[in-house]
């Protein structure tokens, strides 16, 4: 190789070549050293260079990440409210109601005082209608001044509802930066739309409880298919104003939920957003209206509709600028294909979960409408993965990466190099004999493995960057003998820093789908040993591991303890009823017949 061919960024060591970045000077003095350096663990020189630019791109991205913590730590922070948005909302909508009363107030005084200024226009706009002009010939002042005041609320309420629609919300913004002083930007925003919206359920609270509202009312909440986006008539919309007060409106209870599941840290990105968009949908189909008035049948009408939207259907040229009802009318329309009763489910569990919270600290919630409704999932959860059976293990532990593969690069093809160095070699043995998760293999950390007394165990927990699937998924799997026979050990001891990752060649996916690149990957495995099959994917390793349970009798609690599955009950708190020892000696007694663990009974 000419040296000439070398990039800066790479240098060899003892044979070995790593990548070796310059930190930049202008973060050089914070950042605590000079350069970045890693081993790149190949000695080929072109697959250095493949390995090369990822390496780099990582690097690079701990500079942008330094220099943004940095910049956090010099700026002051930003003032955060006292309040929380749902109780500001509230907070303006009360005083909505006391200054529209304070007005009416004052105008019926000035009127009946002077009524000559009332007809002039000097002290209200005159409405211009045909039922206005009728009320003026009956000469009822009582009348003609009820009108006056609803037609000014009305006119209000369709003022905000153009603000939304338009996102022209400078005059709300104002109140927001008042009502919650050194508010960022894009949260006052947030906070000025949910003002808005205060404002209306107010006015349209008061419009409703009066006694000649009738008339009126049909400006409070749209009347036509077109203005809702929906295909039901006025009568089967149930609005704001003839369902009373109820508490704030639905969209204010989801900002306060989140905002608490923050603080509380209960969620991760990909469950908030989840949550949210379920929730966001309930609200496009049945309305933002206030938390206490939904009934049974908004629930039901959210099942119909999604048992009619197909799987995917905003990423569809046919459903493009669709509302949900319209895609479900359309799809139905059409014969589509339909989701599944589990992903209808999953949908309606999110809302549920809404206002089962709701029920708990709304006064109004007395109920929840989705309680009973969820449609039946005969699928019983691990029979939604078959495992594998003992000839398909066979065959995907005699695949090049556990015999010889042709590189690391191209590790499904046959060849001389073994892989004991590589993620790609470890986490299926990994899944084999703990069964944990993907992820909760692929993000282990050097301190993850730990040893207490005599037993070696994986810390498998929800910290940092980790993240584990429920709170039960907290939990200490002892390592099985066969792994510690196949040099894990050993492996994990190269890794020197506690908080690196003993699997870094095995790529994390971002919020959203961390386990997207690792699936993709142990899937090409899969269907390299020729075992791929309609109902197993990687995860047919973790029904593996408690099939071999149950084969070797391990306890059942003890086997829940080891896969992180909740107990009802008092059983449910393992984590305090079962010693590592009796954890560890149980493990011992899972084998699957496999050609490499007789060495480990010998």
């Amino acid at each position: 190789m000419d040296d000439m061919e070398m990039p800066s960024s790479l240098i060899k060591r003892n044979d070995m070549f790593y990548v070796h970045v310059r930190v930049p000077t202008n973060i050089v003095e914070t950042y605590g050293k000079r350069f970045e350096t890693k081993s790149l663990r190949t000695r080929d020189f072109k697959e250095a260079r493949r390995k090369l630019h990822d390496e780099v791109s990582a690097i690079n991205r701990r500079f942008d990440d330094h220099r943004a913590k940095i910049a956090r730590q010099t700026q002051p922070a930003t003032p955060q409210p006292s309040l929380s948005f749902a109780e500001i909302a509230r907070r303006h909508a009360s005083d909505v109601s006391d200054k529209e009363f304070a007005d009416r107030a004052r105008l019926f005084e000035a009127a009946y005082a002077e009524p000559s200024l009332l007809w002039k226009g000097e002290l209200v706009a005159l409405p211009e209608s045909r039922y206005f002009d009728h009320l003026v010939e009956d000469g009822d002042l009582d009348k003609i001044m009820g009108y006056i005041v609803r037609s000014r609320a009305t006119g209000r309420i369709a003022e905000l509802r153009r603000m939304l629609a338009i996102g022209k919300l400078s005059e709300l913004a104002v109140i927001a930066e008042e009502r919650s002083p050194g508010i960022d930007p894009a949260r006052k925003l947030v906070l000025a739309r949910l003002l808005a919206r205060a404002e209306i359920d107010a006015l349209g609270a008061i419009i409703a409880g009066e006694p000649d509202a009738g008339i009126e009312s049909a400006a409070v909440a749209p009347s036509t298919p077109a203005e809702r986006g929906d295909g039901r008539t006025s009568a089967q919309v149930p609005t704001s104003a003839n369902r009373g007060s109820g508490g704030p409106r639905l969209s204010l209870v989801l900002a306060d939920w989140i905002a608490e599941k923050a603080r509380t840290n209960s969620w991760v990105e990909k469950t908030r957003d989840e949550r949210k968009a379920s929730v966001q949908a309930f609200i496009e189909i049945c309305g933002d209206h206030p938390v206490g008035v939904y009934a049974k049948a908004d629930a039901k009408r959210f099942k119909d509709v999604l048992f009619n939207i197909p799987p995917n259907a905003h990423k569809k040229m046919a459903f493009k600028n669709l509302g949900l009802v319209a895609i479900a009318e359309k799809a139905e329309a059409e014969g589509t294909l339909k989701p599944t009763a589990k992903n209808v489910a999953l949908k309606m569990d999110a809302v549920s979960s809404l206002f089962i919270w709701a029920k708990k600290n709304f006064d109004e919630v007395q109920t929840n409408p989705f309680e009973g409704l969820k449609p039946r999932v005969d699928t019983v959860a691990r029979e939604e993965r078959d495992p594998f059976s003992l000839d398909e293990l066979k065959r995907i532990f005699r695949a090049p990466p556990f015999k010889g593969a042709k590189s690391e690069h191209h590790w499904l093809q046959p060849g001389s190099q073994t892989l004991e160095l590589s993620g790609k070699f470890w986490v299926p043995l990994v899944a084999l004999y703990t069964g944990a998760r993907l992820m909760e293999i692929v993000q282990l950390r050097r301190g993850d493995i730990q040893t207490l007394g005599d037993v070696t165990f994986f810390d498998v927990k929800g910290d940092g960057e980790n993240r584990v699937k429920t709170r039960s998924s907290n939990r200490r799997i002892p390592v099985h003998p066969t792994l510690v026979k196949a040099g894990f050990l050993e492996f994990v001891a190269r890794v020197k820093n506690l908080d690196h990752r003993i699997f870094p060649d095995i790529e994390i996916g971002h919020a959203k789908n961390r386990s997207g690149p690792a699936s993709k990957l142990f899937a090409r495995l899969i269907k390299a040993a020729g075992v791929k099959r309609d109902k197993n994917n990687f995860h047919s390793f973790r029904h593996t591991f408690e099939d071999a349970c149950r084969d070797a009798e391990v306890d059942t609690a003890v086997m829940n303890a080891l896969q992180g599955h909740a107990e009802r009950g008092m059983s449910g708190r393992y984590g305090s009823g079962f010693k590592l020892e009796r954890l560890n000696a149980e493990m011992a007694k899972i084998a699957y017949g496999l050609d490499f663990e007789k060495s480990v009974a010998n």
